[in-house]
């Protein structure tokens, strides 16, 4: 049985440290068994902000808007866990994986198909202010999608997590000891948690469709649950 693993890093920076700390913990997560990763940085993506134009509701379909943001939704349906990692900015969760998930309508209220997908978050900061909130805010949105969060990482990029005074560190990220082994485990757990839902899964350990309540309060098998 093979259990795949998504990496998503919201950044606008491509190789800069959100997408090092999401490779890192993809790379945790390829150290268990049958466990393979992919990976999406949206630093090279074409992205547009959600209309809310109701499109996707009113008519049942996916967003109309075609750019990069449905072959990532895709990936997603088709992973096992997903890791999203984004900055944080202004003491709060950077704005591309914000506008990415926010065209997802259609799956939160539609289809469900991100639904029971292993989750974790992870976070990079500047003097470490506010990723607390920035991760949380993370693991929220993936609950709304009926994700199931497990695991969340963060860590700072600066020499100020070393008690010294704000500056690069050599490596960036990659140099908070503390904060690499928060976002490994993250990969740990996702895969871990994959795993055993997956297993669960295949073997018919599952409530029936009218047990299982969206977001909005519906279940699964009623008509206009959303």
């Amino acid at each position: 049985m093979h259990i795949k693993i998504l990496g998503i890093s919201g950044t606008p920076v491509r190789d800069g440290n959100c997408d090092k700390l999401v490779q890192a913990s993809l790379q945790a997560a390829e150290e268990i068994e049958s466990v393979e990763t992919e990976f999406i940085t949206l630093a090279d993506k074409e992205v547009a902000m959600c209309q809310h134009c109701q499109y996707c509701i009113e008519n049942r379909a996916d967003c109309k808007i075609e750019d990069d943001a449905q072959p990532i939704f895709e990936s997603i349906r088709q992973a096992d866990g997903v890791i999203i990692g984004a900055p944080t900015w202004l003491r709060t969760v950077a704005p591309p994986i914000l506008i990415l998930l926010s065209r997802a309508r259609s799956v939160m209220f539609r289809t469900h198909e991100f639904r029971n997908k292993v989750a974790g978050a992870i976070t990079v900061g500047w003097f470490g202010r506010g990723m607390d909130l920035a991760a949380l805010e993370i693991l929220l949105i993936e609950s709304r999608f009926m994700m199931i969060p497990v695991a969340q990482g963060m860590a700072t990029a600066s020499a100020v997590a070393l008690g010294k005074r704000a500056g690069y560190m050599e490596h960036g990220a990659l140099d908070d000891q503390y904060g690499m082994v928060s976002v490994r485990g993250v990969g740990y757990r996702v895969a871990e948690v994959a795993r055993m839902i997956k297993y669960a899964t295949d073997a018919g350990i599952v409530v029936p469709p009218e047990y299982q309540i969206t977001t909005s309060g519906g279940t699964i098998s009623r008509k206009g649950s959303q």
